[in-house]
C-alpha cells in the first residue's frame, strides 16, 4: 500500500543549519571572482615576461641578420673593384710591367674609379720591380681632395705624394719618403702569401684618426703561378659605425663588432675605435679593445662573454646570453661574421631589459588596479544579484504552492526567509496532480515549433542563394590564390636559373638543378590551369593568335609522348593528311595544350594496343585563306561508360577509371573544351567500354606564308657588363626577403650598385637620398604599396627620369592597366626569367651587357639522329659498355662513353646527351636492343 508523502515543517529543522538564500548564492560567486582575479594577475605577469623575451629574441635575430648582410655587402665592394682592375690588367688595358708613375691612363682610370665608389678610400697597384702607384681620398675640412702616390725607378724608389686634379694631372709634392718597397707592406704580403684575393690586417691611417682595411689580389705572370704584382683597394671602417649608429635598438641598446683578439672594429655608440695619446710630445694613435671601451655596457658585455667562453675565438655559432649590470638584466646575442677572404669578426648585440619592461610594468600595475576595481564591482554586483535572484525564487516557491494547493496560475508572492525553500519540494509534489493543465501549453509550443520550422526553411532558401553567390566568387578566389602561389614559385625558378649560371657545379648537381627548374615549370603549368579555369568561368579568356609551324608542333608533341607510350608497350601513331597546311595563324599555346591533354589521357588509360592522332582538312575554298582542320585522338583503352560521358567536361570531376588511376585534377577536359570553343569548334566524344575512346574537335585557322613566322633568336647568357659605363644604381622594392635576394644574387655579381626596401615608404626615403637609375617595384606591400610609392616618386622631377618597372605575381590583364596608370614604365610578372630582366634594363636605362658566345648551327631533330643504324655503326664494345652503364645507372661511365662517341660522331653524342638529360634511358636501351 502506497504511503502518502509527508514533509517536515520549518520548525523541525534546527535554525543553525538554515542559511539565508542570498548567502548561499553570493559565497560561491565571490570565491569564483577571487580565483579569476588572481589568475588574471598571475597570467598577466607571466605573459608580459614571456612577451618581452619573444620580442627581444625576434629583435636580436632581425638586427643581427641586418647587420651581417649590410657589413658583408659593404665588404664585397672593394673586392669587386679589385676583380674589375685585375680583369683590366689581364686584358692588357694597362701596362703594369713598365714604370707606373708615367702611366697616365692607369692613373686616370683609378681617379675615375675612386670617385664612383663612396666607401673606397684608396686604389693602388705595386709590383715586384718596386713600382707603385695609388690614388687616395684625403679629407680636408668638410671636403676631400684626391692625391696620387707613386714610387719606382723614376722617383729613385722613394714614395712621393702629389696633389692632383680630376684629369689626373699632377700638382705639387706634398710628401716624400725614401726607400719605399711595396713588397714589404702588409697588404702586399697578405696577397702573395694567400695566392688569392684576401684581406689585409686592419690598420690605422697615418693622416687621419681612422681605421681601414685593404682588399688585395695577386697578379700572376701569364700561364704561371709567379706573382708579378698586387692590386689593392682600401676602405675606411667608419662607414660600418655610421650604419650601426643609424640602427634603432630599443632606447639604450647597442651593437658593436670586434675582432677575435677583442679589438674594436665598429660600434653604434659613436665611440671611436682609436685612442690618441701623447708620447714624447707627439700624438700616437692606437686601437683599443672592447674591454678598454669608455662605454660601460660594451665593457661589461665583452667581460661576460670572455667569462663564459674564455676567449672570443671559441664562439663558432650564434649564442644567446643574458647577464645583470647594476641589477638590471641585459640581453646579449653574439654571432660570428665571416667571409671566404679572411674576415673573422664577432657581432655583439646588447639590449637592456628595462627598455621593454617599463611599459610591461606599467601595464601590470594597471592590470592589478583594474583587477581590484573589478573585484569591488563584482562584489557589489554579486550582492545585488543575490538579492535579485533570491526574490524570484521565493516568488516561484509561493506561486508553486498556490498552483499546487489552489490551482491558481497567478499568485502574489511575499518575500520570505530561506526556510520557505523547504516547502518548495512539497509544493512541486502536489503540483504533479495538476500537470494535465500543461497540455494546452504543449499544443501552443507545437504550433510555435511549426512556425519556427517554416521560418527556418525560408532562412535555408536565403542561405542557398548566398551559396550560389559564393560559388560565383570561386573564380576570383582561385585567381587570388594563384597570386600567392606564384610568389614563392618566383623564388624557386629564379634561384634555379641563377644556379644554372654557375660554372663550378658538378654535372650531377646541374642535373638536379635542371630537375628542380623543370618541376617548377610543371607546377607553374598546374597553377596556370587553375587560373585558366577561373578566367573561363569569369568569361575573361581570349585568343592570343600567332603564326606557327603546325607540322613542327605535331612532330614535337609526337616526340614528347613517344617515350611514355614505349614504356607502356603502346603504339603511338601520327596520321597527317598531305594537304594539311603547314603554317597557320591561331592560338598555338591553347592548341598545344588541348592536344597534350587529350594524348596524355589516352596513354594514361590505355594498357594495350595503341593511340592515334589524326589530322585532316575538313573544307577549304580556292580563294580563302581560312581553313577548318579536324583533330582526333583515338585509343584502345578501357572506354567510358555512357552515364559518365556527360560529366567529363565538369570541373574537378573524374570518371571511375580516372579516380582509380589516382592522377589528375579533373581540369584538363573542361579547359580543353573551352579552348576549342574559343578557336571556333567543340569537342566530341565517342566511346565503347572495353574497346576505346575517340575525342575529336575542329578549329578555324588562317593559312600564312613561311616568311610570316617569327624566327627565334638563341638565348644568350649575360656574363658581364660592357666596359665604359656609369655605375648604375638599382633599387629593389619587395616585402618578401627571398624575392629581394633573388634579384640581388642575379645583379650583384655584374657590378651593379644595389639597395633594398621592404615597402613603398622605405623606397621613397631611399629614392630621395640615393636617386637610383632604375626601381624594381613590387605592387602588393604593407605600410605603403607600390601604386602609391610609384605615384609619389613620379610626381617629382627626378622621378620622371627614373625608370620604374612593376614586378607582380598577379596575372590579371586588367591589373596591368592599373599599374601603368600609376606611373610604372613597364609591367613584368612573377615568376620572371633572367633574360627578361636584362632586356628590360637595356631598354629602359641603356645598360650594355657582354653575352656568352652562342654558336648558331643547324641541327637535326633527335629522332632523326638517334637511330638504330647510327648506334649500330659504333664499335660493339662501346655499345655493350653503354648498355651496361645505363642498366647500372653508372653516370661516370656513361659520360666517358659519350665523350668517346663525340670524337667520332658529334651529332650522335649530342642526341645521346639530350636523351640522358631528360632521363630517357628506356628509349636508348630500346634502340640498342
Amino acid at each position: 500500500m502506497l504511503q502518502p508523502i509527508t514533509t517536515s515543517s520549518p520548525s523541525t529543522i534546527p535554525r543553525r543549519f538554515q542559511l539565508p538564500l542570498r548567502s548561499v548564492l553570493i559565497i560561491p560567486f565571490l570565491l569564483q571572482i577571487f580565483a579569476a582575479v588572481g589568475l588574471v594577475g598571475w597570467f598577466s605577469f607571466r605573459n608580459g615576461r614571456q612577451a618581452v623575451n619573444n620580442v627581444v629574441d625576434q629583435l636580436k635575430q632581425e638586427l643581427t641578420y641586418r647587420v651581417e648582410a649590410t657589413v658583408l655587402f659593404f665588404l664585397e665592394v672593394p673586392h669587386q673593384v679589385t676583380r674589375i682592375n685585375l680583369d683590366a690588367i689581364r686584358q692588357g688595358y694597362f701596362d703594369v710591367d713598365s714604370s707606373l708613375d708615367i702611366n697616365l691612363p692607369l692613373r686616370r682610370y683609378y681617379l675615375n674609379q675612386i670617385q664612383q665608389f663612396d666607401t673606397v678610400s684608396a686604389i693602388g697597384y705595386g709590383n715586384e720591380k718596386l713600382e707603385y702607384l695609388d690614388v687616395q681620398k684625403e679629407i680636408v675640412g668638410d671636403g676631400e681632395n684626391l692625391i696620387v702616390t707613386r714610387a719606382g725607378k723614376s722617383t729613385g724608389y722613394a714614395r712621393v705624394v702629389y696633389e692632383t686634379n680630376e684629369q689626373g694631372e699632377l700638382g705639387r709634392v706634398s710628401f716624400k719618403s725614401p726607400n719605399y718597397d711595396p713588397r714589404e707592406r702588409p697588404w702586399y704580403k697578405s696577397a702573395v702569401k694567400a695566392g688569392e684575393a684576401v684581406w689585409s690586417p686592419i690598420f690605422v691611417y697615418v693622416s687621419q684618426p681612422k681605421i681601414g682595411i685593404t682588399a688585395s689580389t695577386p697578379v700572376f705572370e701569364a700561364d704561371s703561378e709567379v706573382v708579378t704584382g698586387v692590386t689593392g683597394v682600401n676602405i675606411t671602417l667608419e662607414h660600418i659605425s655610421n650604419f650601426l649608429e643609424e640602427l634603432k635598438i630599443g632606447k639604450s641598446g647597442q651593437v658593436f663588432i670586434v675582432e677575435l683578439d677583442g679589438s674594436l672594429v665598429a660600434t653604434s655608440t659613436g665611440e671611436s675605435p682609436l685612442l690618441i695619446k701623447k708620447e714624447n710630445q707627439e700624438s700616437v694613435t692606437e686601437r683599443i679593445t672592447a674591454t678598454e671601451s669608455q662605454n660601460k655596457l660594451t665593457r661589461a658585455s665583452v667581460d661576460y662573454i670572455l667569462g663564459q667562453f674564455g676567449a672570443l675565438d671559441q664562439i663558432k655559432s650564434p649564442e644567446k646570453l643574458d647577464f645583470k649590470l647594476d641589477g638590471e638584466r641585459q640581453f646579449l646575442q653574439v654571432s660570428p661574421l665571416k667571409d671566404e677572404r679572411g674576415i673573422e669578426w664577432l657581432i655583439v648585440l646588447a639590449i637592456p631589459e628595462k627598455d621593454f619592461m617599463e611599459q610591461i610594468d606599467a601595464n601590470r600595475r594597471q592590470t592589478i588596479a583594474l583587477c581590484f576595481l573589478a573585484l569591488g564591482v563584482a562584489i557589489t554586483l554579486g550582492l545585488f544579484s543575490s538579492w535579485w535572484i533570491a526574490k524570484p525564487i521565493l516568488r516561484l516557491q509561493e506561486s508553486a504552492g498556490a498552483i499546487a494547493n489552489e490551482g491558481q496560475l497567478i499568485h502574489k508572492v511575499d518575500i520570505r526567509g530561506i526556510a520557505e525553500l523547504e516547502n518548495l519540494g512539497t509544493s512541486f509534489n502536489r503540483m504533479s496532480e495538476r500537470l494535465q493543465a500543461s497540455f494546452t501549453a504543449l499544443e501552443q509550443a507545437n504550433t510555435q515549433l511549426e512556425q519556427r520550422v517554416q521560418e527556418r526553411t525560408a532562412e535555408l532558401e536565403v542561405a542557398k542563394e548566398k551559396a550560389e553567390v559564393a560559388n560565383q566568387a570561386k573564380s576570383s578566389f582561385i585567381a587570388n590564390m594563384s597570386h600567392e602561389l606564384r610568389s614563392p614559385l618566383n623564388a624557386i625558378l629564379g634561384f634555379a636559373q641563377i644556379m644554372t649560371r654557375s660554372q663550378s657545379l658538378p654535372l650531377d648537381h646541374q642535373e638536379n638543378i635542371g630537375i628542380i627548374y623543370r618541376s617548377g615549370e610543371h607546377l607553374l603549368t598546374l597553377i596556370n590551369n587553375v587560373l585558366d579555369l577561373s578566367k573561363i568561368e569569369a568569361g575573361k579568356t581570349t585568343l592570343n593568335e600567332n603564326n606557327f609551324d603546325l607540322h613542327r608542333l605535331l612532330d614535337d608533341i609526337h616526340d614528347m609522348f613517344q617515350l611514355k607510350a614505349d614504356s607502356k608497350g603502346l603504339q603511338l601513331l601520327l596520321e597527317r593528311e598531305e594537304n594539311i597546311p603547314r603554317y597557320l595563324c591561331t592560338d598555338e599555346v591553347k592548341l598545344r595544350q588541348v592536344l597534350i591533354n587529350l594524348l596524355n589521357n589516352a596513354i594514361k588509360f590505355t594498357e594495350s594496343g595503341g593511340v592515334t592522332l589524326r589530322v585532316t582538312l575538313v573544307e577549304t575554298t580556292e580563294n580563302s585563306q581560312s581553313k577548318k582542320i579536324s583533330f582526333a585522338v583515338e585509343d584502345t583503352g578501357a572506354g567510358i561508360a555512357p552515364e559518365e560521358i556527360d560529366k567529363l567536361f565538369e570541373a574537378f570531376v573524374q570518371t571511375e577509371t580516372g579516380k582509380q588511376s589516382q592522377e589528375g585534377t579533373g581540369l584538363g577536359l573542361p579547359i580543353s573544351r573551352k579552348f576549342v570553343q574559343l578557336m571556333g569548334g567543340d569537342i566530341q566524344v565517342t566511346s565503347q567500354v572495353g574497346k576505346g575512346t575517340t575525342f575529336s574537335f575542329e578549329i578555324q585557322a588562317e593559312e600564312v606564308e613561311a616568311k610570316a613566322l617569327e624566327t627565334q633568336k638563341p638565348k644568350r647568357k649575360v656574363i658581364a657588363l660592357a666596359p665604359a659605363q656609369p655605375r648604375y644604381r638599382i633599387l629593389i622594392v619587395d616585402d618578401k626577403v627571398l624575392n629581394r635576394q633573388l634579384l640581388v644574387k642575379l645583379l650583384n655579381p655584374l657590378g651593379f650598385e644595389l639597395k633594398e626596401a621592404s615597402n613603398g615608404k622605405e623606397a621613397i626615403e631611399i629614392f630621395e637620398v640615393w636617386q637610383p637609375h632604375l626601381i624594381w617595384m613590387d605592387m602588393r606591400m604593407p605600410v605603403m604599396d607600390g601604386y602609391e610609392a610609384t605615384q609619389k616618386i613620379k610626381a617629382t622631377t627626378q622621378g620622371q627620369a627614373t625608370a620604374i618597372i612593376a614586378l607582380t605575381a598577379s596575372v590579371l590583364e586588367e591589373e596591368k592597366a592599373v599599374v601603368l596608370s600609376a606611373g610604372c614604365d613597364n609591367f613584368m610578372r612573377k615568376p620572371f626569367r633572367e633574360e627578361d630582366i636584362f632586356t628590360a634594363m637595356h631598354k629602359y636605362i641603356g645598360v650594355e651587357f657582354i653575352y656568352e658566345k652562342v654558336e648558331e648551327k643547324t641541327t637535326k631533330q633527335t629522332r632523326e639522329i638517334l637511330t638504330r643504324e647510327n648506334l649500330a655503326a659504333l664499335p660493339a664494345e662501346w655499345q655493350r659498355e653503354l648498355e651496361n652503364a645505363i642498366v647500372n645507372s653508372d653516370r661516370k661511365t656513361i659520360n666517358g662513353i659519350v665523350e668517346k662517341i663525340s670524337l667520332e660522331n658529334e651529332e650522335l653524342a649530342g642526341a645521346l646527351k639530350e636523351c640522358l638529360y631528360n632521363f630517357e634511358y628506356e628509349k636508348i636501351l630500346n634502340i640498342l636492343s
